[in-house]
């Protein structure tokens, strides 16, 4: 087949691929976004390093005999948290122009609070350029590879055995001439040359025939972009354009320029408020005053090993016994919506209907594309800038640069590199980036993806309750329960209702294909330590049986009166600098 042949072929097959992804359509851009997204900031925040994710080389079952299964290749099967919806092959270069990235969150709390869905609009640049640019830069640089020589090795291969044919063919007609002339005096030195023949047969039957190396490499499957580009131009023999390294990048390889979360993540433990259901005895959905009181006392019932030491698992597994089994909790719908998202919503579909239903302004029954253009060129709620670095991590930064104008809310960076909080009358919105921890194969393989996603987060008050962020309650922590419990009481009538307890909703933009995984644990409110550790002695290790770094009368074996020796400070409890000071002094 022709040049032209194999590359048509390509392209068909191809176009037979695309016409099973769903195609969106291009939503216009606000004018003036780039010049309040280069603003001075509100609040600041780091962005956050990932370790690697790069997974270990699997082996195959050597007992039960099953191979390995090849590697994935293909985005969906790659990274099935995303949605790997791809947009028109001829829109691929405008949907992000200058690094921007525009979409819409539908939070019941906001909506009831603002009465639309929040616009929140991003600049994302790597190393200072727009991500946007550095996925075209990238496709660019795959696609200028060297042409491999597999078909000039296989043209000289053809041309090889066309003439080894011919020189056998010349070679079997002089042997023909030679044989007829010494037939003659064949016959006078056959008994001479029959023992040297019959030598010469064991010799030729005992000899090993030589193999020819191989000429043409076994097939081997790639998910390397660079190696499917040769491919693809091997194949069409000849050098790929950006339409095409740009689409084989999207549908073959790395997948979209921007990875979205699936929904099903959006929401999984919403519903989770595993502490609030504890503290909430009588199941009226407020804590009130007198639970407050009693929160140690709630927290002691879910000890289901007596240890002295609540963990999270305890308390998941009381409130789950708590629950309604026949209760089933109500789907919100998507969270997070990408402009195209919106368009084509219709009322027959009520429960993505309602989320949208402000967008709809002639009230038709569906919100049309100039009405998700309309709402798209509007001033965002929400504006932040993001910068991410591949040289210099320390320098990569989290910036909200504005609040619109229709909306009240507090922005406040958070601690360790967590984002940023914007907080709303009735729900916080913490916007963060994460990126992988850069190496010299990391900056290699940048391609200028980006991934975002977002969550509500589930569990309002056990990461605050937490400060250690171990998901366990030791005697001294449960001491301060109460008084952190009281900093979720907002209008200070002594309870605290569920709308006070809400759970974040955390937004997350990474580099690469790193949100999910951020999103994917409970949030950190973790504050770093200030007073240093201290090693305990052998005997206080051997005598803490829960762990909990401090004694309690119930775990020290000695008398009260030696107890009380040791407890310093009167707490009831033995601590390590405790028990480190009765060494000293004994020694």
């Amino acid at each position: 087949m022709s040049r032209l042949g194999n590359r048509n072929v390509a392209l068909i097959a191809f176009a037979v691929l695309s016409a099973f992804v769903p195609c969106f359509n291009g939503v216009a851009v606000c004018d003036d976004t780039s010049e309040s997204l280069d603003a001075e900031p509100l609040a600041s925040s780091q962005v956050k390093m990932l370790s690697s994710s790069t997974p270990e080389p699997r082996q195959p079952n050597m007992i039960t005999g099953v191979p390995i299964a090849p590697p994935a290749s293909l985005p969906a099967e790659k990274l099935p948290q995303y949605r790997i919806e791809l947009p028109r092959h001829t829109e691929a270069d405008a949907s992000f122009a200058d690094g921007q990235i525009q979409f819409a969150i539908t939070h019941p709390d906001l909506l009831t609070q603002i009465g639309r869905p929040l616009r929140v609009k991003a600049k994302v640049q790597v190393d200072g350029q727009p991500f946007s640019e550095v996925r075209s830069a990238y496709a660019t640089s795959v696609q200028n590879v060297e042409q491999p020589p597999l078909m000039e090795q296989l043209s000289d291969l053809v041309e090889a055995v066309a003439s080894a044919s011919e020189s056998d063919a010349d070679e079997t007609e002089a042997a023909s001439e030679d044989g007829n002339e010494e037939n003659g005096n064949a016959e006078d030195e056959s008994e001479e040359d029959e023992t040297a023949e019959d030598t010469d047969d064991e010799d030729a039957e005992d000899a090993t025939p030589p193999i020819s190396p191989a000429t043409v490499a076994p097939y081997r499957m790639t998910t390397a972009p660079d190696e499917t580009m040769r491919r693809f131009a091997e194949a069409t023999g000849e050098d790929l354009t950006d339409l095409e390294s740009n689409w084989l990048l999207s549908h073959w390889t790395l997948g979209p320029p921007l990875l979205v979360v699936h929904p099903y993540f959006q929401s999984f433990r919403s519903d989770q408020r595993p502490a609030f259901d504890v503290l909430d005895r009588d199941r009226d959905g407020t804590v009130s005053q007198q639970e407050l009181l009693q929160s140690v006392e709630s927290f002691h019932k879910c000890d289901a090993n007596r240890d002295e030491v609540v963990d999270a698992m305890e308390l998941a597994n009381a409130a789950d016994n708590l629950k309604d089994p026949a209760h089933i909790p109500l789907s919100n719908g998507p969270l997070l919506w990408l402009p195209d998202d919106l368009i084509g919503v219709q009322e027959s579909d009520p429960l993505l209907y309602e989320l949208v239903r402000s967008l709809d302004e002639d009230q038709d029954g569906t919100v049309s594309e100039s009405e998700v253009n309309d709402w798209s060129v509007q001033a965002a709620d929400i504006e932040v800038s993001i910068n991410f670095s591949t040289a210099s991590p320390e320098s990569a930064r989290v910036d909200v640069v504005r609040i619109g104008k229709e909306v009240s809310a507090n922005v406040v960076p958070t601690t360790n590199a967590n984002g940023i909080d914007v907080a709303f009358e009735t729900v916080t919105v913490r916007l963060c980036g994460v990126q992988e921890s850069p190496s010299p194969e990391f900056a290699k393989a940048m391609s200028g993806q980006v991934s975002l996603g977002a969550i509500v987060d589930g569990y309002p008050l056990l990461p605050n309750l937490d400060p250690n962020d171990d998901g366990r309650f030791t005697i001294r922590e449960l001491r301060n329960l109460e008084q952190l419990l009281r900093t979720f009481d907002r209008d200070g009538d002594q309870s605290i209702t569920r709308l006070e307890a809400a759970s974040p909703i955390r937004v997350c933009i990474g580099l690469g294909p790193t949100a999910h995984r951020e999103l994917a644990n409970v949030r950190d409110t973790s504050q770093p330590k200030t007073s240093p550790s201290v090693t305990a002695p052998e005997w206080f290790q051997r005598m803490d049986r829960n762990l909990d770094n401090d004694l309690s009368r119930r775990e020290f074996p000695g008398t009260d009166e030696q107890f009380r020796s040791l407890d310093v400070d009167g707490d009831e409890l033995i601590d390590a600098g405790e028990a480190q000071t009765f060494e000293q002094v004994s020694e």
